[in-house]
């Protein structure tokens, strides 16, 4: 049986280990940070066969290097360039430490775990971001987040936009397992934006009582993001009325819808 167990670091990131059964081989997504997770291994006689990276943002690369010291000739895996659909022909930054670089439509083996992944590119939060998935499980980043989204840094509202409507796409029993420990936060401002959401308001009880006992929200699935995820409803009328209420303009695409929403929780509410 696949194990995905979350490994704490910094203030609220969290570094993925998948391990089958006892087995003492594990892939780690996502190290962004070395001390936690070579803790998490040796304390457990645990041995990584490679490190998978979602995006080139430091708290998710921060400790490759450290790890390969440790364990030399891990493989590494993650984006090499700009997403092909971004149709840009100056290569991002390719970190030395990386193995491998893939992109859309790449599958990612991994035979000690029998495990098999397809990479999808989902632009908006950096231009480089990868999403690593199988038929049951996907590690999307920080592109989806439990009730939120990423912020937009080198990426578009277009971008970003088309990215969360491709995870929302994938069958509803699809766990996400995202990088950081937003999930009460983010139903914060899910209330905001629909304040009579019953299924938002049931989340927020469930994840407040996890929170106080320091458990983890996390994996969440498509069907739960779907019901009380903002930005991932911005097809829906109330969501639609309330962005437009904050902007005071007719908004026409769902771009605009999340760009709007996007806008609102980084200047009002974050």
């Amino acid at each position: 049986m696949l194990n995905i167990t979350p490994v704490r670091a910094f203030s609220d990131n969290y570094i993925w280990v998948m391990q089958q059964g006892s087995s003492p081989e594990v892939v780690v997504v996502d190290p962004g940070q070395a001390l936690p997770i070579l803790n998490y291994l040796q304390t457990r006689e645990l041995k990584p066969v490679a490190i998978l990276i979602t995006h080139q943002h430091y708290d998710h690369t921060g400790g490759v290097a450290e790890l390969l010291q440790r364990y030399p000739g891990l493989e590494v895996i993650g984006p090499g360039r700009a997403c092909s659909k971004v149709k840009l022909s100056i290569d991002l930054l390719i970190p030395d430490l990386f193995t491998r670089t893939v992109g859309e439509g790449d599958s990612v083996e991994i035979p000690e775990l029998n495990l098999s992944f397809k990479v999808m590119e989902i632009p908006g939060h950096t231009l480089d971001h990868l999403a690593y998935r199988t038929d049951d499980f996907i590690f999307c980043g920080d592109t989806l987040f439990a009730a939120g989204c990423g912020r937009l840094f080198s990426g578009t509202a277009e971008m970003m936009s088309a990215s969360l409507q491709r995870i929302a796409n994938l069958p509803p029993a699809t766990k996400i397992y995202c990088t950081h420990e937003y999930t009460v936060d983010n139903l914060g401002f899910a209330k905001w934006v629909e304040p009579d959401n019953q299924q938002i308001m049931q989340r927020d009880q469930r994840e407040m009582q996890k929170q106080e006992k320091g458990e983890v929200t996390l994996p969440t699935t498509v069907e739960l993001e779907r019901e009380t995820n903002p930005f991932l409803r911005v097809r829906e009328d109330v969501v639609k009325a309330a962005a437009e209420k904050f902007t005071g303009e007719k908004l026409t695409e769902d771009s605009e819808v999340f760009a709007a929403l996007r806008e609102w929780k980084d200047t009002r509410y974050d």
